[in-house]
């Protein structure tokens, strides 16, 4: 008995020994574009009266006229087949959270986003009429739920997903956004200015995805002055702790396929 409860006690001494040693690193990157884009404004073709009056615009480029700076472009990494990523401690407290997707002002908020499994994804309608939202996923079941005036829809996610899926309303067919299932927290997204963070990521050596939804995966950049090549997206980085930057992104229209 008594070596039973040794074995025990070194047990966890050994475990709390290597979560200990495990060490943690931020990533940022700036995206910029080299050259002009102009937000295209939408037309309502249903519910003009309330629609119209938000002067929508599509938000599959999104570019600060004053920075250049890209919003919505994602990095998230992508562990190896049947790898398991260490997962900081800080993030345990939303594990099990709720995120929401909303349909708000004819539009969905926000327009990109991520779930992790063990989440709960909240479908919410703040608007005075219907919406539905439709998503096609690769590993996990499909759904195309009615969503009434101030109702909402849950759902659930089993099996993480290598890339984004599409959110559609087909009542308002301009309306869309995309989610990304995962296993792991490490998803980053830039903000208006261009500016991406993800916080606490392990240390060693990982493949990321850089991913946008006008062109998918972002292949052809230019990385601080110098021309480089992304092949679907994908580019390892050796996380070391503090603060790892990828760099000043440039990229341009044609790579993001804007006329």
């Amino acid at each position: 008995m008594r070596l039973q409860i040794a074995l025990s006690i070194l047990g966890v001494l050994a475990t709390s020994g290597m979560a200990s040693a495990q060490q943690w690193g931020d990533l940022e990157a700036d995206f910029f574009l080299k050259g002009n884009a102009k937000a295209e404004p939408i037309i309502p073709d249903k519910d003009q009266a309330y629609c119209g009056k938000h002067k929508l615009v599509r938000e599959n480029v999104v570019v600060d006229p004053k920075t250049k700076g890209i919003a919505n472009i994602a990095i998230y990494l992508l562990p190896g087949p049947g790898k398991k990523v260490p997962v900081h401690p800080d993030y345990e407290k939303t594990a099990a959270a709720s995120v929401k997707l909303d349909n708000k002002n004819c539009r969905f908020e926000p327009h990109i986003l991520t779930v992790r499994t063990g989440q709960t994804l909240v479908l919410g309608n703040s608007d005075p009429l219907g919406h539905n939202s439709k998503v096609e996923f690769f590993n996990n079941p499909p759904f195309n739920d009615l969503i009434p005036a101030g109702g909402k829809v849950e759902k659930k996610f089993t099996q993480a997903e290598s890339s984004f899926s599409k959110v559609e309303c087909s009542i308002h067919a301009w309306m869309n956004a995309y989610i990304l299932v995962k296993d792991d927290p490490y998803v980053g997204f830039s903000d208006t200015k261009g500016h991406l963070s993800i916080k606490n990521l392990p240390v060693g050596e990982w493949t990321f995805v850089v991913w946008q939804e006008n062109t998918g995966y972002l292949n052809d950049v230019t990385l601080d002055g110098k021309p480089t090549k992304w092949t679907r997206g994908k580019v390892k980085i050796n996380i070391k702790p503090g603060v790892n930057k990828l760099g000043k992104v440039e990229v341009t229209p044609a790579a993001l396929k804007l006329k």
